[in-house]
């Protein structure tokens, strides 16, 4: 193949391939869902065989879903029992079994009704049937056998849930044992015998309300009619707007509107503020409301009392003789706290920034005084405690005065040892060696050093410029 063939046929697959890859039209599915058939057949079967065949009896139940308007399936099982020849010579039967069947609706092709009132219905189908013989009290046939089977009947629609049906079946039995069907073990030929099964089916449609009977019942252009219906009883599009406010007098509720005035969506003269005289007429159209109106829409608000500047300076210059400063009291807000290294009183580099803060605060209210507590976790002994935790209070104290120029005057110096801890351990604890900070009460004032041996280890702050 030439070079020129193969690229003319690739680019006729690449344009096949592009027209089957465009989207296809929405397409609008017309079928309805439809409900199942159940179904209890009772008949008087026979078996046509070597031996004159007599009724029996025969029951069975099926489930049929139609797959469209005109073909369904039908599950179903079945018990016989029939008799064969006479006199002495007399075959006993039984079966059951079940199968499968393909059901031809053969009249649902007219479209004049929405339902059939009678069906016409021809079938074929497999299934497996259990079958016992016995002849002349001797075990002729105990075997399951596959079969075909095919037949027609009549249904009668009673209503939507319930039909009655007429039906003839044929079973015909496949494999060796066809012809032992009805008992006779003895003549033997080449054909099979045939089980008959002429029968009456009751049957319901089962299924919720939404959903229609059987598609075998229903007319296929129901649907398609219902929507046919639908768009010939819309009503013809009619431009004509008389008032020519804009709402066409289809929906217009109001097709007379003077000449230029506002309509809302209906086509009513519009009334903003519904006092009943419309916007076009209305001097006011936004009139306050709970108030009379006059014929041009006027709202008659009554004239209020107006206050006069003498009224307005009457009145601040009595508030002012009245409003008093609030005293300064002590408060009972607190200051942030700052933590200390186990058996130490040094100020550590990482709460400068804190001390900083208490200082701005400090300095920012010179009339108020401070009172700086030390305090102590629980792993010294009492007394220990308490002079460590007094250095603590010290320590902070020279900070604030050698660092930032707190005036001395303002802080007071208290330390509260071990005995005002915040997590309660006997171990040593962060949190519990602490200096805090609060307003001064009256009756606050400095503490003296406790008595006892020095404790602790760390530095004071001796002056501005740093250790």
């Amino acid at each position: 193949m030439s070079m020129r063939k193969i690229t003319l046929s690739i680019l006729f697959a690449s344009a096949a391939m592009s027209l089957l890859a465009q989207d296809a039209p929405a397409f609008r599915s017309f079928t309805q869902k439809d409900k199942v058939e159940l179904g209890l057949d009772l008949g008087v079967p026979f078996i046509v065989g070597d031996l004159d065949a007599n009724a029996g009896f025969g029951a069975g139940l099926h489930l049929r879903k139609a797959l469209d308007h005109t073909f369904s399936v039908r599950l179903g099982g079945l018990y016989t029992s029939a008799t064969n020849g006479s006199g002495d010579h007399k075959s006993e039967t039984t079966t059951i079994g079940g199968g499968v069947d393909f059901v031809a609706a053969l009249n649902n092709l007219r479209y004049d009704k929405p339902n059939r009132k009678v069906l016409l219905n021809t079938f074929v189908g497999v299934g497996g049937m259990s079958a016992k013989a016995d002849h002349d009290g001797a075990n002729v046939l105990d075997a399951t056998l596959g079969y075909l089977d095919f037949g027609a009947g009549l249904a009668f629609r009673i209503s939507p849930k319930f039909n009655i049906g007429l039906d003839y079946t044929v079973y015909s039995p496949l494999g060796g044992n066809a012809d032992y069907l009805d008992g006779d073990g003895a003549n033997s030929s080449k054909f099979r015998d045939n089980l008959h099964f002429p029968h009456l089916s009751l049957n319901l449609n089962l299924g919720s309300a939404d959903k229609t009977e059987p598609l075998y019942w229903v007319n296929p252009m129901v649907e398609v009619g219902n929507a046919i219906s639908a768009l010939e009883a819309r009503p013809i599009y009619d431009p004509t707007d008389t008032d020519g406010d804009g709402i066409i007098d289809a929906i217009d509720d109001e097709d007379n509107s003077p000449a230029g005035a506002r309509v809302d969506s209906r086509g009513v003269t519009l009334d903003s503020d519904g006092d009943k005289v419309p916007d076009y007429k209305d001097k006011e159209p936004f009139s306050p409301p709970g108030y009379a109106v006059d014929a041009n829409g006027v709202a008659n608000v009554p004239k209020p009392n107006w206050v006069t500047e003498a009224d307005v300076n009457r009145i601040v210059d009595a508030k002012l003789a009245a409003f008093k400063l609030p005293t300064k009291g002590v408060t009972n807000w607190f200051l942030p706290m700052v933590n200390f290294d186990l058996n130490n009183y040094t100020v550590k580099r990482a709460e400068y920034e804190t001390m900083y803060q208490v200082a701005m605060v400090v300095k920012s209210n010179p009339d108020l005084k401070f009172v700086v507590t030390g305090n102590a976790d629980r792993s010294g002994s009492e007394a220990y405690n308490g002079v460590l935790s007094y250095n603590r209070a010290k320590s902070a104290i020279e900070f604030l005065v050698n660092q930032h120029g707190v005036s001395r005057d303002q802080l007071l110096l208290n330390y509260s040892g071990e005995g005002n801890a915040i997590i309660d351990t006997n171990a040593a604890n962060y949190t519990n060696r602490r200096v805090e900070f609060r307003v001064a009460k009256d009756g606050d004032k400095n503490m003296d050093r406790p008595e006892g041996k020095d404790a602790g280890t760390g530095r004071f702050q001796g002056n501005k410029s740093g250790y």
